[in-house]
């Protein structure tokens, strides 16, 4: 797991060091892994230069997991915690699902994953023999809005000027940027259930 750089200031930060990993599970779905490879081509067609660019200061993780990650279209392996039962029977099974997410999300109505396991870690429900889960997940961000503020009440992202008509992929909240600064964290919002395929379920321990 990734560890929190902020530790000193992150309560979940602190537990993290203390994990043990108990099961690492890869989830072998082939019809997610299809949509989510026809998205990623889809995003990539759609693309300018211009919105090609890397995240600055998005960290670009677990290169060793499997498959290589495509950088020209902001694809990362990103935590998101949850519980398990939500983990295994619908996200595993059936894909990460935007319209369950709540308008009264600091960055909109989507999906949240973040490059710090400690982050996750806050929304992570222990189950009944004190374990909890985490996903590990492919991420496509494509064309990323680098925010500054608050999204509440929307459901999906600011229209990107490069792509007349059409907005921007995703939201990215920027530690020390984002909500005027107080963002802790790295955040990473997506708007569409086929941009993220739950590729690892991850059961741990925080000792």
């Amino acid at each position: 797991t990734q560890g929190c750089e902020k530790s000193q200031h992150c309560t979940h930060g602190r537990k993290m060091h203390h994990c043990k990993v108990v099961k690492i599970e890869r989830v072998e779905n082939y019809h997610l892994y299809k949509l989510y490879e026809m998205k990623k081509a889809q995003i990539k067609a759609c693309l300018g230069p211009k919105t090609r660019a890397s995240l600055s200061g998005s960290t670009n993780q677990h290169q060793g997991l499997g498959a290589s990650l495509d950088p020209s279209i902001n694809e990362f392996r990103l935590f998101h915690g949850t519980e398990r039962s939500i983990a295994r029977s619908i996200i595993a099974a059936h894909g990460f699902d935007e319209r369950c997410a709540s308008l009264g999300g600091l960055y909109g109505a989507g999906t949240y994953f973040a490059d710090c396991a400690c982050k996750s870690q806050q929304y992570a429900v222990p189950h009944q023999d004190e374990t909890f889960t985490m996903l590990i997940s492919r991420v496509t961000m494509g064309g990323a809005y680098p925010t500054t503020r608050q999204h509440v009440d929307q459901r999906r992202p600011p229209d990107n000027p490069d792509t007349p008509g059409r907005p921007f992929d995703s939201i990215f909240a920027l530690s020390g940027r984002a909500n005027g600064g107080k963002q802790q964290h790295n955040e990473y919002v997506v708007f569409a259930s086929a941009q993220a395929y739950p590729e690892y379920l991850i059961t741990y321990t925080l000792g």
